[in-house]
């Protein structure tokens, strides 16, 4: 369990970098369309709808990471007044329904792509299968992170101490 752990984690330095490079392209692509269209009056018809597209990818990438890093938004109201072992026990179980949840969301992405597969967009031209791949993706990836939770948490022999990475 430990070498997935470490595999799971490797690529997640992969899609660090993919994420900064996916950021740092909509950055570009945004600032371009604004200097084009309000400095040279020549607006770029394909610039907003592949910002919108690489914002949705960067959204489920940057929610997998910040899921394995246990970053999320979360309500730890009740965790917190457990012992390590129940505290413990309840992220597993949250962990494992997300997982349920994420495999909705798989096939309803793949559904949705099903669905729109045929229209091209309106600027690029491009198969709308493409930016609603970026739901299962993530949800592939997010599944991917909640079982790297799961199994640091089962691995894990005690508490972290308070401040400390988990």
């Amino acid at each position: 369990m430990a070498a997935l752990l470490r595999l799971i984690d490797s690529f997640n330095k992969w899609l660090t970098i993919l994420l900064g490079i996916v950021l740092a392209v909509m950055s570009i692509v945004i600032i371009s369309q604004v200097l084009s269209r309000y400095i040279f009056g020549i607006p770029l018809p394909w610039s907003e709808e592949l910002a919108r597209y690489l914002m949705s990818y960067s959204v489920f990438v940057g929610a997998a990471l910040a899921l394995r890093k246990q970053q999320l938004i979360a309500v730890e109201f009740i965790s917190e007044r457990l012992s390590w072992k129940p505290r413990r026990a309840l992220k597993v179980a949250i962990n494992v329904i997300s997982i349920i949840l994420f495999a909705i969301l798989f096939m309803k992405g793949i559904e949705m792509m099903g669905k729109v597969g045929t229209q091209l967009s309106a600027g690029m031209q491009i198969p709308m299968s493409i930016p609603y791949a970026s739901i299962p993706i993530g949800a592939i990836l997010l599944t991917m992170n909640a079982v790297a939770v799961i199994i640091e948490l089962v691995l894990a022999k005690e508490a972290v101490k308070e401040g400390e990475a988990a």
